[in-house]
């Protein structure tokens, strides 16, 4: 019996040698065949980046740029060659009653177009003088303002050539007599002065006249 367990004992330990040799070769076979593990991501693998704060030039408000310098423009004065006939006339109180007229009869309208056209213009003093022009009708008003208006531009000293002459107006085979007086001052009609000559405009040119020309019974025949 003695033999027989120390024999099962001995048989027992063999096995159980046999066992742990097999388990720790299973065991190493395990760790050769199974693919490591793979720890676990650290916080800062799993963390997205952090975004970067602004930089200051996307803060930055944008450069004011510098006032640019601005020069203010000179008006250009206004001189008389610049406004027509008409705007003269009605700007000037000495031609209140000629303007009045004008505007009566519609020649407004024909002396603040363009064009060129000479105004003997009666101020209001010689207007005065005409004591009968209240009498007057539309139409003959209009006639008579006609008879005052030449179809191109003539300064005094074309007036001075045409001496002794005729100039031509508005009221057809009805012209003006032109003539030198004792003086040398051109005359119109034999009696009518120019006072203040030569006022430019920008469709003519404007002879102020001391009175109302009155056409002739007999008108001059042209040359």
């Amino acid at each position: 019996m003695v033999k027989y367990y120390s024999l099962l004992s001995l048989v027992l330990v063999s096995v159980a040698a046999a066992d742990r040799k097999a388990i720790i070769n299973l065991r190493q076979l395990q760790g050769a065949t199974r693919p490591p593990k793979t720890p676990p991501p650290t916080a800062a693998a799993t963390r997205p980046p952090k975004t970067p704060p602004p930089t200051p030039a996307a803060t930055r408000p944008p450069k004011t740029p510098a006032p640019t310098e601005t020069i203010p423009e000179t008006p250009s004065p206004t001189i008389a060659g610049q406004q027509n006939i008409a705007q003269i006339v009605c700007s000037n109180n000495d031609f209140f009653t000629l303007c009045s007229y004008l505007e009566i009869t519609g020649l407004y309208g024909k002396l603040n177009s363009s064009g060129t056209s000479t105004l003997f213009a009666p101020n209001n003093d010689a207007f005065e003088k005409l004591a009968n022009v209240v009498d007057l009708t539309d139409d003959e008003i209009m006639g008579l303002l006609m008879y005052h208006v030449a179809p191109n531009i003539l300064t005094y000293n074309n007036l001075m050539m045409i001496s002794p002459g005729v100039v031509e107006t508005m009221v057809p085979a009805l012209p003006i007599a032109v003539s030198t007086g004792a003086d040398g001052d051109v005359l119109l009609n034999g009696n009518v002065k120019i006072t203040t000559p030569d006022i430019e405009a920008s469709n003519g040119i404007i002879q102020v006249i001391d009175q109302v020309i009155i056409p002739p019974i007999d008108p001059p025949t042209p040359a």
